[in-house]
This record gives C-alpha cells, sequence and structure tokens, in this order.
C-alpha cells in the first residue's frame, strides 16, 4: 500500500506551516519554497510543484551502470525511445542526464489532488505535451544501498527556477536518530464496510480517536484526532445547508449542520456566499460555538499554484466549474435566477488567548438566489475538509516536526477507497431513484388533483363496474354524496342512491350492483 497523504488538504498543510520542514518521524528536514509539497511514498521522497519534480530514493547496492538501467527504460518510456543521454561520473558515483522527455505525469500526480481528474483530460494531456523535459540523476553508493537523487524539470526552465529548486535539494539532510522521535502506526476501522479506512501514526506519547462519519447524503469521510497534552492535530469534515424564503410579510432563514458526522441546526441564514466569508464564518462561528469564545484572525492565505502547469490545472479545473454553473442553472434556473459555486484551499491561523490554530481548509460552496415579488429564495450549501492542529504557541513550535512527520505518514486503505466509492455511487443511485419516485408521485397526485377539481366544479365524475371493469363518465353534482348502481340485466346506471337507506337495500336485494367512483379516474382512486 503506497504511503501518501490521505487528502490534498493535508498535503496543503504541510507546505503552509513553515518554509523549513522537519519530519521527526520519518527523519528528514528540507526549506520548502511556496507552492512545492512533500509526498512520502514506497519509492522515497517526492518534491514537487506540478512542474518540477525532486525524487530522492534508496536503491538496492550495486555498480552505478547496473543501477542506472532503470532509470535509462524510464527514459526511453518518458521519450518514446529517442531521448538524448549523456554520463559523467561525480563524486564517486555516476551522475546522468536524460534530455527530450514528456511531462512526468507518473511522479506528479501524486500530488495533484483532485487536480489529477482535469490532468488525464486528453486535451490536457496534449497540453502538457507540448513541455520538454530533461531528469538529472545522480547515483550514490553508500555502506549498505545506492542514494538516487533524481530532478525532473522542464528543459526551458528559467535560470532563477532552477536555483530555487537547487536550493531546495541543498536544503535537504536527514536527521541524526537520537532526533527522531517513535511511532506506531494505528488503523482507523470502517465498521460498515468491514475494513481499515486510514492508517495513521501515532508518535509515542499522543493518543488517537477516529473514525468514518457521514459528510453529505452520499459520501463518508475518515476523521480523527491525534492529542498529547495541550496539542491537537484533527482531521474534521462540515456540511452546510442554508436555506431562506422572504415575503413581504417576513421571512424564515434556517440552516442545518452536519460536524464530523454530528447533526444539528443553526438559526438564520448561516453560510459563506463568498470565499473571503470563510474565516470569519469558522473563527467567530463554527470555532466560536465549539469554544465559547470567538477566536482572532492572523492569517488567512488563499494556497495556490506557482508554477505554471499548477496555474494552468487550476484555470481547467475553474473552466470546468464556470460551464457546470451555466448547465445547472439553465436546467434548474428561471428568468432572473443567480447561480455560482466557488472552491479554495486556504491556509487559515487564528489565536485565542495563549491558544493558536492552524488550519488548511478545503472549501466548495454553492449558491442559488431566486428573486420574486411574491417569495425570493436563497440557499447555499458548503463543505468543508479541515487539517487542522492547536495548542500553545511553544508547544506547537517543539511538536511542528512531529506533527509533520504524522502528515506525511498518513495513508488512506485502497480496499476502503474502492469499497467506499462503489458504496457512494450505489447510495447517489438508490437517493436518485427515490427522488424520481417522489416526482412520479407528486405528478400523480397532481393530475388526481387537476383532474377532481375539474370534474367537481363542472359535476362529473367516474363510475366503474368492479365485476365487468367498464369505467362511465357520469353526471353528479358536487353537493351529492349518494352512490351509483347498476342493473343486472340492461346495464341501467341509476345514481343518487342514499347509502345505508331501503332503496339501497332492495338494489342489492334484487341484484343490482353498486359501482365504484372516482373523480379523477385515475388508478389507486377508485373507492
Amino acid at each position: 500500500m503506497k504511503r501518501v497523504a490521505v487528502l490534498w488538504v493535508f498535503l496543503l498543510a504541510l507546505g503552509a506551516w513553515a518554509e523549513r520542514v522537519a519530519d521527526r518521524l520519518h527523519g528528514f528536514a528540507v526549506d520548502l519554497p511556496e507552492g512545492w509539497n512533500v509526498v512520502l511514498g514506497e519509492e522515497g521522497l517526492l518534491f514537487t510543484d506540478l512542474e518540477g519534480a525532486l525524487l530522492v530514493r534508496g536503491m538496492p547496492l550495486k555498480p552505478p551502470k547496473e543501477a542506472a538501467r532503470p532509470l535509462l527504460e524510464e527514459a526511453r518510456l518518458l521519450s518514446g525511445g529517442r531521448a538524448t543521454l549523456h554520463f559523467k561520473p561525480a563524486s564517486g558515483g555516476l551522475m546522468f542526464l536524460a534530455q527530450g522527455l514528456a511531462y512526468p505525469l507518473a511522479l506528479t500526480q501524486r500530488a495533484m489532488g483532485d487536480l489529477l481528474l482535469f490532468a488525464v483530460d486528453p486535451q490536457v494531456q496534449a497540453a502538457l505535451s507540448s513541455l520538454r523535459y530533461e531528469a538529472t540523476h545522480l547515483l550514490l553508493p553508500g555502506p549498505k544501498s545506492l542514494l538516487a537523487v533524481s530532478a525532473y524539470l522542464p528543459q526551458d526552465l528559467p535560470a532563477a527556477r532552477r536555483k530555487e529548486v537547487l536550493g531546495l535539494l541543498r536544503s535537504l539532510e536527514f536527521l541524526d536518530p537520537k532526533e527522531r522521535v517513535p511511532y506506531r502506526v494505528e488503523a482507523v476501522l470502517d465498521p460498515l464496510l468491514g475494513v481499515p479506512a486510514l492508517r495513521v501514526p501515532v508518535p509515542q506519547g499522543y493518543t488517537l480517536q477516529g473514525g468514518v462519519v457521514d459528510f453529505t447524503e452520499t459520501e463518508r469521510r475518515p476523521v480523527f484526532q491525534l492529542a498529547k497534552g495541550g496539542v491537537v492535530l484533527r482531521r474534521e469534515v462540515i456540511y452546510l445547508q442554508a436555506l431562506a424564503i422572504a415575503t413581504p410579510f417576513g421571512g424564515s432563514p434556517n440552516t442545518v449542520l452536519v460536524w464530523n458526522g454530528r447533526l444539528g441546526q443553526v438559526p438564520g441564514f448561516f453560510c459563506a456566499v463568498r470565499p473571503e466569508e470563510l474565516p470569519a464564518l469558522l473563527a467567530q462561528g463554527l470555532w466560536a460555538w465549539e469554544t465559547g469564545s470567538p477566536w482572532e484572525v492572523e492569517k488567512a492565505k488563499p494556497l495556490q499554484g506557482t508554477s505554471r502547469v499548477a496555474q494552468y490545472l487550476e484555470k481547467v479545473r475553474e473552466a470546468f466549474y464556470r460551464q457546470m454553473d451555466q448547465q445547472m442553472l439553465m436546467a434548474m434556473g428561471r428568468p432572473g435566477d443567480q447561480f455560482q459555486s466557488w472552491r479554495v484551499s486556504l491556509d487559515l491561523r487564528a489565536r485565542q488567548a495563549n491558544q493558536v490554530r492552524q488550519a488548511v481548509v478545503q472549501a466548495l460552496g454553492f449558491f442559488r438566489y431566486a428573486p420574486s415579488l411574491a417569495a425570493s429564495s436563497a440557499d447555499c450549501t458548503l463543505r468543508l475538509e479541515l487539517g487542522l492542529v492547536q495548542g500553545p504557541k511553544e508547544a506547537l513550535a517543539r511538536e511542528e516536526g512531529v506533527l509533520a512527520g504524522v502528515f506525511l505518514g498518513l495513508a488512506l486503505d485502497p480496499r476502503w477507497a474502492a469499497l467506499e466509492a462503489e458504496r457512494s455511487r450505489q447510495t447517489s443511485r438508490d437517493l436518485t431513484q427515490m427522488v424520481l419516485q417522489m416526482n412520479r408521485e407528486a405528478e400523480e397526485f397532481q393530475s388526481w388533483m387537476r383532474r377532481s377539481w375539474t370534474n367537481l366544479l363542472s359535476d362529473q365524475t367516474y363510475a366503474r363496474d368492479p365485476t365487468t371493469g367498464e369505467t362511465f363518465r357520469l353526471y353528479k353534482q358536487s353537493f351529492d354524496t349518494g352512490a351509483f348502481w347498476r342493473e343486472p340485466v340492461f346495464g341501467g346506471v341509476l345514481g343518487s342512491v342514499a347509502r345505508g337507506g331501503r332503496l339501497e337495500e332492495l338494489l342489492r336485494s334484487e341484484g343490482w350492483r353498486r359501482l365504484e367512483e372516482s373523480l379523477s379516474g385515475l388508478p389507486g382512486t377508485w373507492r
């Protein structure tokens, strides 16, 4: 199982903390430029801004030329067999350069999060293929293994960016064993699916609580909390749905809140219509309710890609969701309706007395406004996924390297991901069928109402012979409560027969049949 960050929010959290990232669980430290992220996998340490990529890995101890064979095969695959190769000895090992390569999606996809959905699009692939890459590999033999350092960079990368990448590589150091913190790996189990959902590295002295909770009507997410003394690391999910209807006589706003699977209601219209409202909603709203007093926002910085590849993929994603907004408005809206969606990744820092909270928030918001002279309506949906650390400033500074290691060591179980995706799809299908059935029933009800009122006001009704199944459209005054009876031989129909009276007894004794009646004549409405 690959040891990858459970969600994009944790990769962002690591990059948002500090320029110098020290992982005291896995034993390394590095200066991380803005826009770069770290992924810890079976292959090694990957540093990437989605344009450039640095991979540091251990390989079996072999002579450098023999060890280089899998890298040469990689160059052949990335170039279609047209790579240009250059070799030279270096520091007791071997350095070689491969030019004319394609964009290394197999590496960078591990750090893309939801951008990967757009990166695999054929048109996006064609655009990325215009970039020509080179890979520089340095193979250094050690006492027991071979250290391989690989840099994948565009051939036209400006000198300043190359200098930045080189500075990152030079800053990388492996920590002394005395500086490392022991840890164990615990699983967050999903009792519904019967498999572990998430594996969490638990440092010495920390306790873990976690589970899988409902996020939306069809989706679930793993959440957990690590705590040691006053230091807390959490992953949590929040879903808000606010609705307001305004009429000339007043309004009725209401908000449904699902916080880590716990359902509740919030008075008023509580939501973030725009990304700018998100910091206050958390610090003065949700966090204030949780802790009893508001938090002061010290930093609220949107996290965006800095490389041209990251910015290009983000623009593709934005264009996709703009198109989705237009389609949604055309399908559900009326002239004058407004509909918009937005998403943001936010690095948020807040303070309350001596407590500090730092969170990376992934937010997805939807807002619709339908103006009307009679009753205007507005509804807002907000989905939040947070990676959060909290504690006294001094304690957080001491534990920063430990918490960074937790972020990097999180691993989503692939079996759970596959099973949960299928469960979510089935739940979505079931929900769709339920909604369609409700719509059908509503349409049947509306049809029944329309036909029934039309017949009632025009003094008409339907009658059916239960024996033969024949149906008649008959005259009947709206205030008439009597029944229809049919003569058994010639089939004549007699109406306005009072129920329970002498005439009804006589007709029954002579073999007449009482007809079933329905104002609409629709199935299920006969009595």
